[in-house]
């Protein structure tokens, strides 16, 4: 009778023990009602249909390019009508400019512009051009990231943080005879701009600004083994990271003292700049975003299919690396994201958090 107590009293423990890891889930009230297609902004919501675009009761369709401001209160739009426009807007679908670019090809599939919260614009055309404007559409400078490598390159990518205060232009792919290798720059204002990343070995397959602007991280591979280099924001390089297999993102923690890397399938988290492992788990959900939170321990993974925008069989996966132990959850709301680059958790207290970036907001509570 003893031994069968006991065995009741372990089970109990185990089964109290289980039912207090859990993770709740929830969308912020204002955004409980979007759906797929509808993204929050600034007071308000903008909606995605195809190629179709309305804010504020302004409807834009096709576009060649379009871009949201970071703090979504303003977007940037390149028109094809017989030349090409350029039009920025803000959330209340106001537009608050709106110009032709003489100087752009019309049959140029390169365009592609870059919208700033302070109303700033970046335009890409011909490749490698990128031109910067201001807030009522005048040119500020233009900057060339061609590499000019006789064997071709990709389309440049430019890169920045919240604010706009630290700019990256880069060719994620620089052909070299039988070779392929990259290169980023860092664009300070007019004929003020530096090559703080070259190699041609490597491709940059993934690269970030931090959101305050700080720091850089830059994922080169060469197709069996990656670097994770981390730069601050004048350049210099503070970390680096080399390991036998391959990433498919990175997210510095605040300050730069943690570094979470994911593949599809993997996560671990890093402490800059020992580089000491602090722990690592799998998934079997592909790994969408994934980042460290130091204060509980804690790593949060958002998981599922990415295709077009919409997130399917979105799960959400945190591991307490102290306590070695890992509690999953199916996502029960119909999630999507413009922009997966956009996603990030923020914590607001002991085992809380939001999730953003997507079509809702949604508040954590994770238990273990």
């Amino acid at each position: 009778m003893k031994y069968l107590s006991l065995i009741a009293s372990l089970f109990f423990l185990i089964s109290v023990s289980a039912q207090s890891q859990q993770i709740s889930i929830s969308p912020v009230t204002e955004h409980s009602e979007n759906n797929q297609n509808t993204f929050p902004v600034k007071n308000g919501v903008f909606s995605i249909h195809g190629n179709q675009f309305e804010i504020g009761g302004k409807t834009i369709i096709n576009p060649a390019s379009w871009s949201v401001a970071d703090a979504g209160g303003k977007f940037g739009f390149l028109e094809q009508r017989g030349e090409i426009y350029l039009k920025s807007v803000d959330y209340n679908g106001v537009n608050l400019f709106e110009k032709p670019l003489e100087f752009f090809d019309p049959d140029d599939e390169t365009v592609k512009v870059y919208q700033f919260d302070d109303g700033r614009l970046a335009l890409r055309d011909n490749v490698a051009n990128f031109t910067f404007v201001n807030p009522k559409g005048s040119q500020l400078f233009s900057v060339s990231n061609s590499s000019q490598s006789e064997y071709g390159e990709r389309e440049s990518q430019l890169a920045r943080d919240k604010n706009g205060r630290t700019v990256v232009l880069y060719n994620p792919v620089i052909a070299y005879g039988n070779q392929t290798g990259s290169q980023a720059r860092l664009v300070f204002g007019d004929q003020d701009n530096l090559v703080f990343f070259d190699d041609v070995e490597r491709e940059i397959s993934y690269l970030d600004v931090s959101r305050d602007g700080a720091f850089i991280t830059i994922i080169a591979a060469n197709g069996s083994d990656d670097q994770v280099l981390i730069f601050d924001r004048f350049g210099n390089e503070i970390y680096r990271l080399d390991v036998d297999y391959t990433f498919r993102g990175a997210v510095l923690s605040k300050g730069a003292q943690y570094l979470t890397v994911y593949s599809s399938g993997r996560v671990q988290a890093f402490e800059i700049p020992s580089g000491e492992l602090m722990g690592s788990a799998s998934s079997q959900a592909t790994i969408i975003y994934a980042a460290y939170q130091p204060e509980d321990e804690t790593i949060i993974a958002l998981g599922g299919s990415y295709d077009g925008q919409n997130i399917s069989n979105p799960t959400l996966t945190a591991v307490h690396l102290g306590r070695r132990e890992l509690i999953r959850e199916e996502i029960p709301y119909s999630i999507s994201a413009y922009d997966v680059s956009q996603i990030a958790v923020e914590r607001n207290g002991t085992g809380l958090y939001r999730l953003t970036g997507l079509n809702m907001h949604l508040d954590l509570s994770i238990q273990f």
